[in-house]
């Protein structure tokens, strides 16, 4: 019996989120097809930071050199490249479909700047966020139509899909989130109530917000509170010094960018998760401070809303007022803050919820 081969195409994914998603899928997926008639080739950037078995890498180190490299590599290698391996199922793990020749394409789309208006400062923070919100929708669009099924995160990402793109093959694959639990703890003032926002940096996760929030709050309140933000410490990036030098007077605990074991002790330690981004695809710590039980303040958006799911203590605020969590946050102090809650808004049947799942879904003749 001939195995069927699949191709994992993750050349762009080298860092942060995206990266752990590559190696979440090369991971799960060498398990999954122990004892199966299925062959696997990963094409990545750096074959030095994967070692599973049963996988075959191809490392295409240029692929981060330049926008070109990946142009061509996109709609012009991967196509040559196909023919030579004559794949069943060729999988992008990074939103754009390539011109390739396989039995069945599919694409997993997870970039959240195509949904994002940037303002000025998120063109002077990072430029590339402004040109990812004009580029990804043309970049999404193309060779859409080839896709067996596009694969995004969440039901609102599904809606808009359909509707911008035209296309009806949209499925949602939830990504899988592990949960891990230790019983690590910060060494924390067990005097104060303790909010946490764990974010990469980016000019999008609207950090100013939670200062803005901060100030407004009175001195007996802001006394019985303490803010931990992580990214802001060891960072020269002109976001992080904006919000440094800006709100250099307000009082937080700065902390670099933490390891997962770090971010664990943090879990087990805070009272609250604060999370005022503009956009995700999904909003990983919502999930992480959710399996930890913790109580949380999001904004009012529809990613926060369907990450978050069926839970009891959660409220919501609007991002047009800081006033919203200044006050959340004052109730909280006095012990009469009542949780607004939430429940899911979609019928999740149909979704793909693991990456097991997916692997199924794709291998299926």
């Amino acid at each position: 019996m001939k195995k069927k081969k699949i191709v994992i195409s993750g050349v762009n994914m080298v860092e942060g989120g995206i990266f752990t998603i590559l190696h979440n899928v090369l991971q799960e997926l060498s398990e999954y097809i122990k004892n199966k008639d299925v062959q696997v080739i990963a094409l990545v950037h750096d074959a030095s930071k994967f070692n599973f078995p049963n996988i075959q890498l191809i490392e295409l180190p240029k692929s981060k050199k330049s926008w070109l490299y990946r142009f061509y590599y996109e709609y012009f290698y991967f196509k040559k490249l196909s023919t030579k391996i004559q794949p069943d199922v060729w999988l992008s793990l990074h939103d754009t479909t390539p011109r390739v020749i396989a039995k069945k394409q599919f694409v997993y789309c997870h970039h959240p700047t195509t949904f994002f208006k940037p303002t000025w400062k998120d063109w002077k923070f990072d430029y590339k966020i402004g040109f990812f919100s004009l580029l990804y929708d043309n970049l999404f669009k193309l060779n859409i139509n080839k896709n067996h099924t596009v694969f995004v995160q969440q039901h609102w990402i599904k809606e808009i899909f359909e509707k911008r793109f035209n296309i009806t093959n949209v499925k949602v694959a939830i990504p899988q989130f592990v949960e891990e639990i230790s019983k690590e703890k910060i060494a924390l003032n067990e005097n104060k109530i303790h909010f946490f926002y764990p974010s990469f940096p980016k000019s999008f996760k609207n950090i100013e917000y939670l200062f803005e929030a901060i100030k407004l709050l009175p001195e007996e309140v802001l006394n019985s509170c303490e803010f931990h933000i992580t990214g802001l410490k060891n960072n020269t990036t002109k976001y992080v010094n904006y919000l440094n030098e800006k709100y250099k007077s307000t009082e937080v605990n700065r902390l670099k960018l933490l390891n997962k074991h770090m971010m664990l002790k943090y879990y087990n330690s805070i009272d609250y998760l604060v999370f005022t981004s503009k956009i995700e695809t999904w909003g990983l710590p919502i999930s992480e401070a959710k399996a930890h039980h913790k109580s949380m303040l999001l904004a009012n958006l529809p990613y926060a809303k369907e990450a978050c799911g069926n839970y009891e203590n959660v409220s919501f605020f609007n991002l047009e007022n800081q006033k919203e969590l200044a006050e959340m946050i004052t109730e909280i102090v006095a012990k009469k803050h009542v949780f607004q809650g939430n429940k899911t808004a979609y019928n999740t049947n149909e979704d793909l919820h693991n990456w097991k799942e997916v692997f199924q879904y794709i291998l299926t003749d």
